[in-house]
């Protein structure tokens, strides 16, 4: 039995019961995995265990009728926010913006250093418990806020837990790595995977979930993203055209932007669909280096070329990863 329903983390769950039962809980911790496997539910749940009055220490589970369980929702799995518990804190970088904003943090300029997620973590708990608080979208801390945060990492308050969640240690801050116990979230089973697009009743079999799975990378955002019945024509009319327009980078760029206007409108859903984009390159790329590996009298030049065009393409996704602009990004790619 999954632990709270969450598929994929089973073994997770038993690090931190272990360390809850030994009394030898960290005050810190950073969560790294993909989206889509599972950090978030799996932070929100990790918080009702340790909030929880009457929890099951043996199972490391919540009692789920307590007045703390009760501003949980009651499926984390379901869904996970909102959280309606006084000393439970959440924030995340809004869609507008490049970067986690340092009012987040440590308040206005007008309020600064008495509103924010440092001072609300440090006030004493409503309920008398632990505190938690979990700051997603840990890849977009800047230097100015994460130097916010320094001292709430080293010296976490008294019955306080902080948790960031984030897609890559590499895109963490050493500042903010150091001071924080690493837990990686691996990518979610084929099956487990194809269990959950089911249980959600995204697919109307386990058979189809299989067959959507084998594809998704391990993640349910990716699994979603590729239900757009628009993304395969798509996808099928970019590998079109880079086989047949290498050298059009004016003309790739712009197809690509029309691709893109047409598959979104959001810019979070836009990047994705980009991430998308690029990857369904990379795979056109590696079965024609492929092929040109093969060949008895390949030419090299053909070999540099689609290893040249991974590499790009690589750093385009990381690119995007990091919230630069998309028209540029995109231009980039196509020119170099």
């Amino acid at each position: 039995m999954a632990w709270q329903g969450i598929l994929g983390h089973d073994a997770i769950a038993e690090r931190f019961r272990l360390a809850a039962s030994r009394n030898r809980l960290a005050g810190s911790f950073l969560f790294i995995g993909e989206n889509g496997t599972g950090k978030r539910v799996f932070a929100v749940a990790l918080a009702k265990t340790l909030m929880c009055k009457q929890p099951d220490a043996a199972r490391f589970l919540p009692c789920g009728i307590c007045a703390s369980c009760h501003m949980f929702p009651a499926d984390p799995v379901a869904g996970c926010l909102p959280v309606a518990h006084p000393d439970f804190f959440y924030v995340a970088k809004p869609e507008e913006k490049a970067t986690l904003p340092l009012e987040l943090l440590v308040g206005d300029k007008e309020h600064r250093g008495k509103s924010g997620l440092c001072f609300e973590i440090s006030r004493t708990s409503y309920l008398g418990g632990k505190k938690v608080a979990v700051i997603d979208d840990a890849d977009f801390f800047n230097a100015e806020t994460a130097n916010a945060l320094l001292k709430t990492l080293e010296e976490p308050p008294a019955d306080s837990l902080l948790i960031l969640l984030g897609s890559s240690a590499t895109k963490q801050l050493p500042t903010i790595r150091s001071r924080c116990q690493t837990v990686r979230f691996h990518p979610l089973s084929d099956r487990n995977l194809a269990t959950i697009l089911h249980a959600r009743g995204l697919v109307d079999s386990l058979e189809q979930g299989l067959r959507l799975a084998k594809r998704a990378g391990g993640s349910l955002d990716g699994a979603k993203d590729l239900m757009d019945e628009r993304l395969e024509p798509s996808r099928e009319e970019l590998i079109r055209l880079l086989s047949v327009d290498k050298g059009d980078a004016a003309g790739i760029a712009a197809r690509v932007n029309g691709f893109l206007d047409a598959l979104a409108k959001d810019p979070p859903l836009r990047r994705r669909r980009l991430r998308f984009l690029f990857l369904a390159a990379i795979d056109y790329y590696r079965a024609e280096l492929r092929k040109a590996e093969t060949k008895a009298n390949g030419e090299r030049s053909d070999e540099s070329f689609f290893t040249t065009r991974i590499e790009c393409t690589l750093d385009a996704i990381e690119q995007i990863d990091r919230n630069a602009n998309l028209p540029f990004i995109i231009d980039a790619w196509a020119g170099r």
